[in-house]
């Protein structure tokens, strides 16, 4: 697999080295360590810079997406990167509808304004979660 410097990853993702440290501080991001301490990102990183670009996009914060890499990280452990974890995604689609069907409830009680508000809200969150998987599973799929 290649490896590729900071400078080369930025270039490559869009963003600036600052971005890059920036994400490897709060662990968003995993360097390989070379002998001479340098960091050494791969393909996979360019992948996850897609993951938190998207969700980014759909106003998740920095906190809310390193949950969202830590899941797919602990969904990775023990398998190869270039394996898909079909029953993964499928457990994150049922939690979504699991999610729906507790909030319809309490949905009940709101205005036709706050019902909107929150319907909004959760496709929102929906759309990001779904996007990132997608993302994630087009990605995994070009390193195979």
């Amino acid at each position: 697999m290649k490896h590729y410097r900071i400078g080369a990853i930025a270039q490559l993702a869009g963003v600036s080295r600052r971005t890059i440290d920036y994400y490897t501080k709060l662990d968003l991001l995993k360097p390989i360590r070379s002998e001479n301490n340098y960091r050494y990102y791969t393909r996979h990183t360019l992948a996850r810079l897609k993951i938190i670009a998207a969700l980014k996009a759909q106003r998740f914060t920095l906190e809310e997406i390193r949950e969202q890499i830590t899941m797919l990280d602990q969904n990775q452990d023990g398998h190869s990167h270039k394996q898909i974890n079909i029953d993964y995604i499928r457990e994150q689609m049922k939690q979504l509808e699991d999610q729906l069907t507790r909030l319809q409830p309490a949905a009940a009680g709101l205005d036709s304004d706050q019902k909107a508000v929150l319907s909004k809200q959760v496709m929102i969150r929906g759309i990001a979660v779904m996007n990132a998987l997608i993302i994630y599973v087009n990605e995994i799929t070009k390193l195979v």
